[in-house]
């Protein structure tokens, strides 16, 4: 499916891919040129589908959406939407049939044309209204896919094409090829995504080797605050910092905010001698009960006293317990500083053997703040380094997209990644037009981009108990899982992916109560893309996001309806 801002089209297309067999072939939203007539120009045709069946043959269909109503005495058609109502410039069945003829003129003048010479004909849709009784006799009821027909999309298919079907005629896998072709005039010759994919990263890990002389250069201070734009590059420096200091033999923690960062970085680091990984909750915690002080956890339906316990009572129990075992680390690698409490640090530096002087590493990234925290550093003012200045991790389309949504006191960085693709900004009405609409996204992604399960994340600005997806979990053939499985999409709110990334990100969920919000939930969740970000959000969400993206995300097929 091409990009399109069209619900009619994309509600036909996603009944299309579920209903139809595999024998049919839906192209969408395709255009040609012909050679003109004697004395006249180039004619122009286009057609919202061309449905192809190598036994029923071709069919043309137009679609409309909204509400259509004909007035005889002016033989003209009207359209209403969310927009207003406006005229019709064309007889939409006209301009079914038109297409359809347009069409048919290309294939006669393919090879073979009376060997495998299809049936023809045309249909219009009209998903959001009903039609029951012919407008006038060139508008009959046996050629309208209508609302009541779209859980029944492959009967009324056949029987359509069966109106328009010429016996003697069969089209077969010659036509079938010689269509293909046919349209071919105006079909982009791309490599999938899943193998585009490999040369983006390519280049980027060539980026990120560029960034060896830092590792050095931080590694020969006692303490540094390392600050940078999404991307930058901090977790890496980070992790590399990390290793090196534990095959120095220097007992190494290296903590974050997340806990999934933290089992991210686990891996990462997994046989590194001398260092230890964990969230800073999870490390009070874990210390607390080797100290053996006890911790009552408080009911999860009664908010403040959550907050009341990571905030306070998590950390002073980490001090307690730094103080019953004695400090064990030589050094502390911190990423995400940014969402560190104030009266965290004196907690954790307890763990140091030299809080004071001892070596401490800060890696952060205000933009990304989506806590409070953050501002009081435990290091002196002379131990914060420049900003790093690069965008290392995103293309430069998801780079220039997340940037035009820092306020101007932001740093987005320069880009140096490979261009990549435009953004995919696509907008839904309501809970079932969404899941819809993930069902195709996701079917798009692993069955013609050849994308991996595993290279998907979709993230969602609320959590799981409030998510519309998570409450479905089921896409099609997709299942969503709250952690990383190889047969699963990994979901996760944008709060609980901070710091991780993936090749593909699906932004949903981004509706009215967040715009309020918006920029901060682009800018932490999309730049979490590596090579292809795709939003999906409310009708007036993807409208704001269009307008001030524009020229950065893919632009819909040019002859959509309003």
């Amino acid at each position: 499916m091409l990009p399109t801002e069209s619900s009619a089209e994309r509600r036909l297309y996603e009944g299309f891919l579920e209903q139809l067999d595999d024998e049919y072939v839906v192209y969408h939203s395709v255009d040609w040129v012909l050679a003109g007539r004697a004395g006249r120009g180039p004619e122009q045709g286009e057609a919202d589908f061309v449905i192809a069946h190598p036994v029923d043959g071709v069919l043309a269909v137009e679609a409309k959406g909204g509400d259509l109503s004909y007035d005889p005495a002016t033989r003209r058609w009207t359209q209403g939407g969310r927009s207003g109502s406006h005229h019709l410039k064309e007889d939409p069945f006209h301009q079914a049939r038109d297409e359809m003829h347009s069409l048919v003129r290309i294939l006669e003048a393919r090879p073979g044309w009376d060997r495998w010479r299809p049936s023809y004909g045309y249909a219009l849709a009209m998903p959001d209204g009903t039609y029951v009784r012919d407008a006038h006799p060139g508008a009959s009821a046996t050629i309208v896919i209508d609302r009541d027909d779209m859980h029944r999309l492959a009967r009324r298919v056949r029987e359509i094409m069966a109106t328009w079907r010429r016996e003697g005629r069969r089209f077969g896998g010659d036509g079938m090829a010689e269509l293909e072709t046919a349209l071919g005039f105006r079909v982009e010759i791309r490599t999938p995504l899943g193998l585009a994919f490999d040369r983006e990263e390519k280049r980027i890990l060539e980026l990120t080797d560029e960034q060896a002389y830092l590792r050095s250069y931080v590694l020969h201070r006692q303490r540094a605050l390392v600050s940078g734009p999404p991307g930058s590059g901090k977790t890496v420096l980070a992790t590399s910092i990390a290793q090196h200091l534990g095959a120095a033999g220097t007992p190494t923690l290296v903590t974050c905010f997340n806990r999934r960062l933290a089992d991210d970085l686990a891996r990462q680091l997994d046989g590194a001698d001398g260092v230890t990984v964990a969230h800073f909750h999870g490390l009070a915690a874990s210390l607390a009960e080797e100290a053996g002080i006890e911790l009552e956890e408080p009911r999860p339906d009664v908010a403040a006293a959550q907050r009341g316990f990571f905030e306070e009572r998590l950390p002073e129990a980490l001090a307690e317990a730094a103080t019953r075992l004695g400090p064990r680390f030589d050094a502390i690698v911190v990423d995400e500083a940014q969402h560190f409490r104030e009266w965290w640090w004196p907690a954790l530096l307890a763990t140091h053997r030299k809080p004071d002087d001892g070596l401490l590493y800060l890696f952060a990234d205000e933009s990304q703040r989506l806590y409070e925290g953050g501002g009081a550093w435990p290091c002196a003012p002379e131990d914060v380094l420049p900003p790093l200045p690069h965008n290392l991790r995103n293309t430069e389309a998801i780079h220039g997209f997340v940037s035009v949504f820092f306020d101007a006191d932001g740093q987005p960085g320069t880009a140096k990644g490979p261009r990549g693709r435009d953004i995919e900004v696509l907008d839904y009405a309501d809970a079932d037009e969404l899941t819809r609409l993930l069902t195709v996204v996701l079917t798009n992604l692993v069955d013609q981009e050849d994308v991996p399960l595993g290279d998907i994340v979709v993230l969602t600005p609320t959590a799981r108990e409030k998510s519309l997806l998570w409450k479905v979990r089921r896409f099609g053939r997709f299942e969503l899982a709250d952690e990383p499985r190889d047969d699963a999409v990994w979901w996760s709110s944008i709060h609980g992916f901070k710091g991780l990334e993936r090749s593909v990100v699906v932004l949903a969920e981004l509706g009215d109560r967040h715009q309020e919000d918006l920029d901060r939930y682009i800018r932490v969740g999309a730049s979490r893309a590596r090579h292809h970000l795709i939003v999906l959000a409310t009708k007036p969400v993807a409208a704001e996001i269009r307008r001030r993206a524009a020229g950065m995300i893919a632009s819909p097929a040019p002859h959509q309806d309003a």
